[in-house]
């Protein structure tokens, strides 16, 4: 799958738009199926041009307008797909850390985010799942979270 990337304006305005859930019907769907598969199998093989794979992916970013993104696990080092994700947040604890993205090529820079959070979401079988993020894997969740909503990174920056 194609990565979108900030350097095609066309792709950046379709980055910049929010996505939207995903309905039961599209869930049970063959093309779904078939989209999910090939959006891990994306997400396990990509790399960037400063030779890093990804920590996660969302569907805007290989051309798909659905709250679905996937993010690689610390613990098991293989990725979780989220769909249609909620997230609140457990402490009001923020950390700065560098951040890059697939979508923005060549580029870092420090965003602050949100210690620890809990995060509602389906699973690939439709299963609603909830659990408590911290650290890296509740940085990945915001990030990919944002770019459901049409949010970059470096729209983030604070340095």
């Amino acid at each position: 799958m194609k990565i979108y990337t900030i350097d095609n304006k066309n792709e950046e305005k379709f980055l910049r738009e929010p996505s939207e859930d995903v309905t039961l019907d599209e869930l049970k769907s063959k093309d779904l199926k078939i989209f999910l598969g090939e959006f891990l199998h994306t997400a396990k093989t990509v790399m960037t041009q400063e030779g890093y794979s990804a920590a996660g992916l969302a569907a805007v970013q290989v051309g798909l307008h659905k709250n679905i993104f996937c993010i690689l696990k610390e613990g098991t080092q293989e990725f979780e797909v989220m769909i249609n994700p909620s997230i609140k947040v457990i402490k009001d604890e923020k950390v700065i850390d560098t951040e890059g993205c697939l979508s923005v090529p060549k580029r870092e820079g420090k965003v602050e985010r949100y210690k620890k959070i809990k995060v509602k979401y389906l699973d690939r079988d439709g299963k609603i799942k909830k659990g408590v993020f911290s650290n890296q894997e509740a940085r990945e969740i915001q990030h990919e979270y944002d770019h459901t909503k049409g949010v970059l990174f470096i729209d983030k920056l604070i340095d």
